[in-house]
């Protein structure tokens, strides 16, 4: 037992240095709780921002609301068209009585 006094100063130098030495591998090779912490926030996150978009049937009604749109306004501007000429005739006519 008189070695293990001899030599304890540099027993424990030896251990707390490999110690040290292994948790400087582990931090290196796995992430922080911290850093996982921000990374599943991040994935929360984007979770809640793909629940929140529209699903694939309500981008097709209104698709097909645009369609429906686009359709109602061709037909209002052919009928729209007799009246813009008129209107045109109208303002000529008065240009010319003004003169």
């Amino acid at each position: 037992m008189e070695w293990v006094k001899a030599y304890w100063p540099m027993l424990w130098a030896a251990l707390t240095t490999s110690g040290m030495l292994i948790l400087a591998l582990l931090s290196k090779t796995y992430a922080r709780r911290e850093d996982l912490a921000k990374v599943e926030k991040k994935v929360d996150d984007l979770k809640a921002q793909v629940d929140s978009l529209p699903t694939q049937k309500q981008i097709t009604d209104l698709m097909v609301e645009l369609a429906n749109t686009r359709g109602e306004i061709k037909e209002l501007r052919a009928n729209i068209q007799p009246v813009e000429h008129l209107a045109r005739l109208l303002l000529e006519q008065r240009l010319k009585d003004d003169k």
